[in-house]
């Protein structure tokens, strides 16, 4: 099989789900498809919510909205209408897309952001999880507190590599997929300052047994990771992309 040679990344979220009055229907849905129909675009990469939280039916993950009692922003409470519509009435929206891309002749590639800032950064999007275990976040030591982008979980920690790793396996056992795309490329850290050289061996093993997941629900699936376009900031941050390459866990770079 050919990798893929023109791919379009769908955001999922402000051209889409963020932009309609619920109830949103699925013809709506769908249509971030339809309308790539007839292009040169071969794949797409479709996020899976914010990172943090999801817009898809889910048990690994956390939906958008579903720890909120007060909406602070209009366009958040819309989009967590428009995807409980959706699956209150047998629609799981990333299955619409997923069958919609089949249908279509597309390679569908969910992506999940790897990694997002704390809770005061999210409000009405943030998880469970993240509100529960700041314990996990880079900034729980306080040397080096001050620092931008300290707010993010620190991959170090088992309980972080899990949480990311179940929403994944998820995806990958539940829908119909070309494969699977871990966006790194949003926030520059992913280790506390002082643990970047021994974080390129976790994140390296951490995106092995992603490999392996992928492979393991199917053979033609494949694996992209969207990383720094200077490899040597992607290292300097703990992503040893040309180890990944080198030991053949990554297919898409």
């Amino acid at each position: 099989m050919t990798t893929p040679r023109i791919w379009f990344y769908h955001d999922g979220r402000h051209p889409h789900i963020y932009r309609y009055e619920p109830p949103m229907y699925r013809e709506q849905f769908a249509a971030c498809i339809d309308e790539l129909a007839g292009t040169p675009v071969e794949a797409v990469s479709f996020c899976l919510g914010e990172g943090r939280t999801m817009l898809h039916e889910t048990q690994a993950g956390e939906l958008l909205g579903h720890n909120v009692t007060e909406w602070d922003h209009l366009i958040f409470r819309r989009a967590h209408q428009n995807a409980m519509g959706l699956i209150e009435s047998g629609d799981d929206p990333l299955r619409l897309v997923c069958e919609r891309a089949r249908l279509r002749g597309i390679r569908l590639y969910p992506c999940l952001l790897v990694q997002n800032p704390g809770p005061e950064s999210a409000t009405v999007r943030c998880s469970d999880f993240r509100h529960k275990n700041p314990h996990l976040e880079i900034r729980a030591r306080a040397n080096h507190a001050d620092l931008l982008w300290m707010d993010g979980l620190d991959f170090v920690h088992e309980e972080v590599r899990q949480e990311r790793f179940a929403v994944i396996e998820e995806t990958l056992s539940t829908y119909d997929v070309a494969g699977f795309e871990l966006q790194l490329n949003v926030q520059p850290r992913f280790f506390h300052p002082d643990e970047v050289g021994s974080g390129r061996g976790v994140m390296t093993d951490f995106v092995g047994q992603i490999h392996e997941a992928v492979r393991r629900s199917g053979e033609d699936r494949e694996l992209a990771v969207r990383v720094p376009l200077d490899l040597e900031m992607g290292y300097e941050i703990g992503l040893d992309v040309t180890e990944w390459i080198r030991q053949g866990i990554v297919d898409v770079v």
